[in-house]
């Protein structure tokens, strides 16, 4: 399971903040961003490194790497990311380039298109979902409407 620690909360390391591990489990994403349990952040963010949302935030949310909702996040968005991990509470549309993952204690509440959806035990998602790729006619006409 590449998210097995997933709950535990984020190590500070020398020069960055330690999340979850990546590739099974055997080396560790680096999270070079991070939304503290304090933050209360409202608008469009958009982040190309590994990112942790341990706050509330209300917008819009592009992530061209991995997103983590923690266990203690509000996120009331819509979420464009390449992965996403949810701990915590995130009610919204998602889109997920590659895998979406809603943990045990988490809660996805929205509908949610991805090349994989993984549901763990203990977790709650209610929307709809679509997996596979995204056909380029329906794209193309999602941009033009």
């Amino acid at each position: 399971m590449p998210y097995s620690r997933a709950g535990e909360p984020a190590r500070r390391g020398e020069e960055h903040i330690v999340a979850e591990p990546k590739d099974g489990g055997n080396a560790w994403q680096e999270v070079r961003v991070s939304l503290g349990p304090d933050a209360e952040v409202t608008g469009k963010l958009s982040f190309v490194t590994a990112t942790r949302i341990e706050g509330k935030l209300k917008g819009e949310v592009r992530a061209s790497g991995l997103l983590i909702v923690g266990p203690q996040a509000i996120v009331h968005a819509t979420v464009e990311a390449a992965n996403l991990v949810v701990l915590g509470e995130l009610r919204g549309q998602v889109q997920g380039a590659g895998r979406v993952e809603i943990c045990a204690g988490g809660r996805l509440y929205g509908d949610v298109e991805s090349k994989c959806l993984v549901v763990q035990e203990g977790a709650m998602f209610e929307g709809q979902s679509r997996m596979g790729e995204r056909r380029p006619d329906v794209a193309r006409t999602e941009l033009t409407t």
